[in-house]
């Protein structure tokens, strides 16, 4: 009897403990390998900044990184994810793991199954015995990410002023604010995320009244971000019939729309940021026009910050010489008109791209003793030179060195 009660304990202990283990094991859309921590900690920001929900972990067996861009418990939705990324992005090499992975930046665990897209490629559903290191072609370029943009109305200097209530509203007035850690208000957008897709379903400004209609599938939260350049990014997940119930510092207002307060966190000594609405044309000293948005919030974050210091490292893709196109005597730093043309390698076009940012900044007023540049060439590249992805190697970052 005593030896039967002990092997039973033995069983309900060895079973508890399976029990355990197993539930430790996920299925993960992967969508990039790194072996280096750092690298895939850029590559999981550069996935978000395509509007996907992404995070990365440690799969200890072969020391390897994984970028992932879905956590779940059901095999099969994580197969259907996978599929859909196959034919909606250029996640092409997108696969299923199913494992676990420790440490990095998690993402909360999937309880929603995607739709189902039919394919006859079949999934890769397990990965290589020996999986990519070597900076895996991953970067997704999303299908029709235009967003939704909500004009304001702007007075006679081109200063936003706040807006009145409309007075038709077809969902739910909401407006949103910013403002730093010591109380200061921040102007910025609030970004209104479909993370299935990667794509935007609309772009709010602060302290405008907007009408959100209802998501077209009830069950689903508002997915809102605020990512301004300077700041850790903020994502809120809102329940569109009770926003209080998820958000509680949300509150109603005198004209009954819902107020959702957003506090941001400044970059510090020794953070690392890439700047990833930063593209350049190609080998080329000029960045494309949206590129200014980005640049502006660069300028703001130094004048807001007048003890911040640093250093901007410029990156290029490839590492053979070829023809520059540089910036002219007029520097226009969003136009190739009256640019010049130089022949150089790597390293220096990085070089005169990493100068390019130091002057926009100097031209608005930021001191050149604040700021060092470095030239990286091709030294680091997250993504192989011919590849899809090869944009992300075409980047700037920029290192807070003081504060």
């Amino acid at each position: 009897m005593k030896k039967t009660l002990i092997r039973s304990a033995i069983i309900f202990v060895f079973t508890l403990l399976s029990s355990f283990a197993f539930a430790q094991q996920y299925h993960y859309a992967v969508v990039g390998v790194f072996a280096v921590e750092s690298n895939a900690q850029k590559f999981t920001g550069y996935v978000r900044s395509q509007r996907f929900s992404a995070g990365y972990g440690l799969y200890k067996k072969q020391k390897l990184y994984y970028v992932y861009v879905m956590k779940i418990a059901d095999r099969n939705a994580a197969q259907a994810e996978v599929r859909s990324l196959h034919k909606e992005t250029e996640f092409k090499d997108a696969w299923v793991f199913s494992g676990i992975l420790e440490g990095g930046e998690d993402l909360p665990l999937d309880t929603v199954e995607p739709p189902v897209v039919e394919e006859k490629t079949p999934v890769v559903e397990e990965p290589p015995v020996t999986p990519p290191v070597t900076n895996p072609d991953t970067a997704a370029v999303v299908v029709d990410n235009t967003p939704v943009v909500t004009v304001e109305p702007k007075d006679s200097v081109g200063e936003e002023v706040p807006s009145a209530p409309p007075s038709v509203i077809k969902g739910k007035l909401f407006k949103f604010t910013i403002q730093s850690t010591d109380g200061k208000p921040v102007k910025g957008e609030i970004h209104n995320v479909d993370f299935r897709r990667g794509r935007d379903l609309g772009v709010y400004k602060t302290n405008q009244y907007v009408d959100i209609l209802r998501p077209s599938a009830r069950n689903n939260p508002i997915s809102l971000v605020c990512g301004i350049f300077g700041y850790k990014e903020i994502v809120k997940m809102l329940d569109y019939d009770n926003p209080a119930f998820m958000e509680s510092k949300a509150f109603q207002d005198g004209n009954g729309a819902w107020v959702i307060p957003y506090q941001l966190e400044r970059m510090k000594k020794g953070d690392v940021s890439v700047m990833y609405h930063v593209a350049f044309y190609k080998d080329a000293v000029v960045m494309l026009p949206p590129s200014k948005s980005e640049m502006d919030e660069l300028v703001s974050m130094m004048t807001d910050n007048p003890e911040y210091k640093i250093t901007i490292h410029g990156h290029c893709n490839g590492s053979n010489s070829r023809k520059i196109i540089a910036l002219g005597p007029t520097k226009n730093y969003f136009s190739t008109q009256g640019s010049a043309e130089i022949t150089g390698n790597a390293k220096e076009l990085s070089k005169l791209r990493a100068q390019a940012v130091q002057n926009y900044l100097i031209d608005h007023g930021i001191d050149k003793s604040r700021m060092q540049i470095y030239a990286w060439g091709s030294q680091n590249m997250l993504a192989p030179e011919n590849g899809p992805s090869s944009k992300l190697n075409d980047r700037i970052e920029i290192e807070i060195t003081a504060d």
